[in-house]
């Protein structure tokens, strides 16, 4: 099965490569990446557009298919074709393998014969679809260019290729386009007493504290207050230096620093937002201090690099900063596993609508105190958007909408039920 490779270059640039299942590069998509993607997209997103190509060699798989060779031949892509590519577009690729990988096994006991064992294909979103399908068409679009530059002169050549791509853009799975209840975040996210339970049971002297260790405990607790009092992504939080934290003016700057030399991590967190300062409260700052001076400076091999969160478990990572996959596998799931019930919905990117949620509140309770107030000055709605727009990053007024969704409906069902109320009096006494 095809893996992604990530390589650290000697200035610090990231490159990740699609290895096929012998080890090798995938020589086509190498190409394409570094024809269109390198020049212009992040570590990131080169990783995702890979991932969507893998799928598109799973279908070449399930299908035994080789498009390489059809296009060297130059046969294009059937309606039939782009439709098969459209229907696996929508289709889970780590289910998908599940399933291949049992329909290809000879032996067939008999309680997984039944009907009970059955695990259908689950599905992505029609967004992850559409996307999916738009990656495949301009990679496919720039591979059959290459194979046939010579007889791109012949016009009905240079035509069904430009047929071909069309047809792959037209036929993307149709997305809601950010409309809807289907695309409300908060739907799917946890409630505020969510967060506020997991701070609790992330405290050093909580009963429910499921890390061990008092570096690790306080490591941990740091990172979920970092998360409540900004609002930053998880790759902000990881990517954070010491000299990210001014404590004199008690802030914490995000600062993009992408392929940075000094970063051991191959795959690099940073910053997708706009660099800015983050005022928190002297509490958070002195308990950053505390851990830099005396938890991290006495870690081995933390010394060697500026990031603020390490590993503190010995051994090959022991003193390195922290990775993705400790931040979710180590940091996040124990905490939520702890009351699964309530938790289950808390994710990293969780807290970033919690800590908008809770700024709708403050602001609103400041208006409210502004009324009677005179010496309070009120937040009107262009002042409101400037600010999240400075805390959060975000260089667009539109992106606060689908972070301040939670607020604005609770805020229409009280409106709501404060007419349903006061028309129900009249309505009784007609009664």
């Amino acid at each position: 099965m095809a893996q992604i490779k990530n390589l650290i270059f000697s200035n610090g640039e990231r490159y990740p490569m699609l290895m096929d299942s012998d080890g090798t590069p995938d020589y086509w998509v190498t190409l394409y990446v570094t024809e269109k993607l390198r020049p212009s997209q992040t570590q990131s997103a080169i990783i995702n557009t890979l991932g969507h190509l893998i799928h598109l060699k799973l279908w070449e798989e399930i299908n035994n298919r080789n498009l390489i060779e059809e296009f060297v031949e130059s046969k294009f892509l059937s309606n039939e074709d782009v439709y098969s590519i459209r229907d696996h577009c929508m289709l889970d690729s780590r289910s998908l393998r599940s399933w291949l990988k049992r329909s290809k096994s000879n032996v067939v006991r008999f309680p997984s014969a039944s009907t009970a064992s059955f695990k259908p294909i689950q599905s992505v979103s029609s967004n992850h679809a559409s996307n999916r399908m738009t990656h495949i068409a301009f990679y496919l679009d720039f591979i059959v260019r290459v194979l046939l530059k010579n007889k791109l002169i012949n016009e009905t050549v240079s035509a069904s290729i430009t047929s071909m791509n069309k047809s792959l853009l037209a036929n993307k799975p149709k997305g809601n386009k950010g409309k809807g209840l289907a695309v409300d975040p908060n739907l799917k996210s946890a409630p505020p007493e969510a967060f506020d339970r997991i701070l609790e049971i992330v405290k050093e002297d909580s009963s429910d504290n499921p890390f061990k260790g008092t570096d690790v405990k306080l490591r941990n607790a740091i990172i979920f207050e970092v998360m409540n009092q900004t609002g930053m992504r998880a790759g902000e939080i990881l990517a954070l230096q010491i000299d990210d934290i001014d404590f004199h003016k008690n802030t914490i700057s995000v600062v993009r620093r992408h392929d940075a030399v000094e970063d051991p991590r191959k795959r690099q967190p940073v910053a997708k937002t706009r660099e800015r300062s983050i005022p928190v409260s002297a509490t958070l700052i002195g308990r950053l201090k505390s851990y830099i001076m005396e938890n991290r400076a006495a870690t081995d091999n933390a010394k060697a690099h500026p990031y603020i969160f390490v590993t503190h478990k010995r051994g090959n990572y022991f003193g390195k900063p922290i990775s993705n996959s400790t931040f979710v596998n180590r940091i996040i799931k124990p905490a939520i596993a702890v009351s699964p019930e309530l938790l289950e919905e808390v994710t990293r990117h969780g807290f970033r609508h919690n800590f908008n949620y809770n700024l709708s509140k403050r602001i609103d309770a400041r208006n409210q105190a502004a009324k009677t107030n005179p010496e309070i000055s009120p937040v009107t709605e262009k002042m409101e958007i400037q600010i999240r727009k400075q805390l959060n990053g975000w260089s667009s007024d539109n992106t606060a909408e689908g972070y301040n969704l939670r607020y604005i409906r609770e805020e229409a069902d009280r409106v709501m039920r404060e007419d349903i109320e006061h028309w129900s009096q009249f309505i009784k006494k007609d009664l």
